[in-house]
């Protein structure tokens, strides 16, 4: 698409892809000003999120939610179902699963560029189909992508041309995946043969607004807005401490040998307690912004503390004000090479037979242990 000088339709916004417009403030893509030649536009909204802080709630999965993907399996539409490989527990939206069983389902394994390089994509391909099989979601074609390196988007374009069968396309994914991103890559590679313009509107029926983006004369595909999975840590800290929590470039995994009543405190967000086993390696996979500090499990809640109140340690947030804001998940940790899991944060890989580990998370976090990933 050729970028025009003033607001046309088809010139949208880098952060959010919704239409720049400058005439309603309580719109979608709302810039107060005409565009200068060549700029990179960036809505009202989204500057203010970036440059603000300013939090803009993500919607759940409501009854107008529900209009939409009704709509998607009363007229069997292909959905797209993008997954986010660094925090894929919290791109889970278990409400609309029953909807993707009912339809053609191909799903997109977003920000590859985040994990090492050296992690065959064959394998994570397979942990993302074993993980949806387990709540008997079978996709019809699963494909690894990078929005921020347009990685396999041909492929993404061809698929989904396949897979459609002339229908209307839904892409769904929780906030934070890197939808919009995706979307945003898309676009770049798209080429609208239509006389049918791109256009952010409520979806008819609801006040949703969904970006429309015409495929052909008789078909859309429509990338819904991101849903906010409760049990995520995106759901229980600031904005402040997300800049950290979301990896932008590759993660660097690091590894502790931890003796038994050892603790690891990961910012001011968590802490991993190494309550009894023999000496072992554990590694930690998370985004490179966020400290680790290693003292005795004794100490852990006062060293903690004190972090909080120098503010010495990223990320912090608001939420957390002491470890009587997090909540204690304890296991003991099976035979086999296991994923300690704190949704949306991070994972730890773990091989103690039966040693016993702690984790105190912010409240409301998913907690769990999983197959290895890596």
């Amino acid at each position: 698409m050729e970028k025009k000088t003033t607001t046309s339709v088809e010139i949208r916004c880098f952060g959010c892809g919704a239409i720049i417009q400058n005439t309603n403030p309580a719109l979608t893509g709302f810039l107060p000003r005409r565009i200068a030649e060549g700029e990179t536009p960036l809505c009202q909204r989204c500057y203010r999120l970036q440059h603000y802080g300013e939090d803009v709630p993500n919607p759940t999965f409501s009854s107008e939610y529900r209009k939409v993907m009704d709509e998607a399996r009363k007229n069997h539409c292909l959905i797209v179902y993008v997954v986010d490989l660094f925090a894929f527990e919290s791109s889970l939206i278990l409400s609309a699963f029953d909807y993707m069983k009912s339809c053609p389902l191909m799903v997109i394994a977003n920000k590859r560029d985040v994990l090492p390089r050296n992690v065959d994509d064959k394998k994570l391909i397979r942990f993302v189909e074993e993980k949806l099989g387990e709540y008997e979601l079978k996709p019809e074609k699963t494909l690894i992508s990078s929005a921020y390196k347009n990685l396999n988007m041909d492929e993404i374009i061809s698929e989904i041309n396949r897979l459609r069968n002339g229908k209307n396309v839904y892409f769904v994914g929780a906030s934070s995946v890197g939808k919009s991103s995706l979307i945003n890559s898309f676009l770049k590679v798209f080429k609208n043969e239509t006389k049918t313009f791109i256009s952010t509107s409520p979806y008819p029926g609801t006040t949703l607004d969904v970006i429309k983006v015409p495929l052909d004369n008789r078909s859309f595909f429509f990338d819904t807005p991101g849903i906010l999975v409760e049990n995520s840590i995106f759901a229980h800290v600031d904005r402040n401490a997300m800049k950290y929590i979301f990896p932008r470039r590759e993660i660097l995994p690091r590894t502790f040998q931890i003796n038994d009543q050892q603790s690891i405190l990961i910012g001011g967000l968590a802490r991993f307690d190494y309550v009894s086993g023999k000496k072992t390696g554990f590694t930690f996979y998370l985004s490179n912004e966020i400290d680790l500090n290693r003292c005795k499990i004794e100490k852990a809640g006062d060293t903690f503390s004190s972090f909080l109140l120098s503010k010495s340690v990223k990320p912090i947030t608001a939420q957390v004000k002491g470890t009587d804001d997090l909540e204690r998940h304890e296991f003991i940790l099976p035979e086999s090479p296991v994923d300690i899991l704190i949704s949306g944060l991070c994972w730890i890989k773990a091989e103690s037979p039966n040693g016993v580990v702690a984790i105190y998370a912010p409240k409301g976090v998913a907690v769990n242990l999983r197959s290895c990933k890596i």
